[in-house]
């Protein structure tokens, strides 16, 4: 089997020692979890499965049904997160024209809100959601391209 690494975002938990024991008693051994200053939990898994969906949605089942109260806001490859500099590299624009996005101080406003330290000078972004909006830029009607012909029968 692989080993799948991940990370997801929680929340309704404080983080204390007995959810912890808690958590680890129900399957998420293989998890290690932090509190953020905004009170969001952060779960990272190394975990095996047959596939990585695998992995994921047996993560997100184990620490929902941990009886604690957690709910999995979203899940993210573990090197997801961005400053404005990394985004700018990646996408061939300056750092001040990035930061100026994120702002909402040029562009459409549409720019990912960040997902961590969002009240600190160096907020971080989601690669992916960044990503996906470039992509929506150069072609809004990408991305349901590959569900559509995902449903359509081949070669009918």
């Amino acid at each position: 089997m692989t080993e799948w690494t991940f990370r997801l975002t929680l929340r309704g938990i404080e983080l204390t020692d007995e959810q912890l024991d808690t958590l680890s008693a129900t399957g998420c051994d293989d998890g290690s979890f932090s509190l953020e200053p905004d009170g969001t939990v952060l779960g990272f898994f190394d975990r095996e499965a047959p596939t990585e969906q695998d992995a994921v949605i047996s993560a997100i089942v184990d620490v929902e049904q941990a009886g604690i109260g957690a709910r999995v806001l979203r899940v993210q490859a573990d090197d997801d997160w961005l400053t404005t500099s990394e985004i700018a590299a990646r996408v061939g624009r300056s750092r001040q024209s990035v930061a100026l996005l994120a702002r909402g101080e040029r562009g459409p406003g549409d720019f990912p809100t960040p997902i961590a330290r969002q009240r600190s000078s160096n907020p971080l972004w989601s690669w992916s959601e960044v990503d996906l909006r470039e992509r929506l830029r150069r072609s809004p009607h990408a991305p349901w391209r590959p569900k559509l012909n995902e449903a359509l029968p081949l070669g009918a």
